[in-house]
């Protein structure tokens, strides 16, 4: 499979994937900073983008690989479960997203007066 780079320029319907870090769990009231315990590769389709700017995603495959002085381990998200992030927040790193069997139709899609431009 080629990936495609597309930044936070992702619609509907669209594969993508991308890493987050992987935080540690601490109680609300902690005055500790918080630390990164690994990185999160995730891949999903993206399911809604509303208007508050959270994208709901069906994840389709997620692997975990946690930091070297972090021993204990992390679980991944499971396969069709549905999470939202912020488009800002998975914009920040890398994303690519899988090429349509068709991209003159997700063109057209992009160039419909009904979608949402960012």
């Amino acid at each position: 499979m080629k990936w495609l780079a597309c930044g936070a320029e992702f619609i509907v319907a669209d594969v993508i994937r991308w890493r987050e870090p992987v935080w540690k769990p601490q109680p609300r009231t902690s005055k500790k900073k918080p630390s990164i315990i690994g990185q999160r590769t995730i891949t999903g389709q993206v399911v809604k983008i509303d208007r508050a700017g959270w994208v709901h995603i069906e994840v389709a495959e997620c692997t975990v690989e946690p930091a070297p002085q972090w021993a204990r381990p992390i679980l991944p998200l499971d396969n069709g479960e549905a999470i939202r992030r912020q488009r800002g927040k998975i914009g920040q790193g890398t994303v690519q997203r899988l090429p349509w069997s068709d991209e003159s139709a997700r063109a057209a899609v992009l160039g419909s007066r009904f979608i949402k431009h960012k």
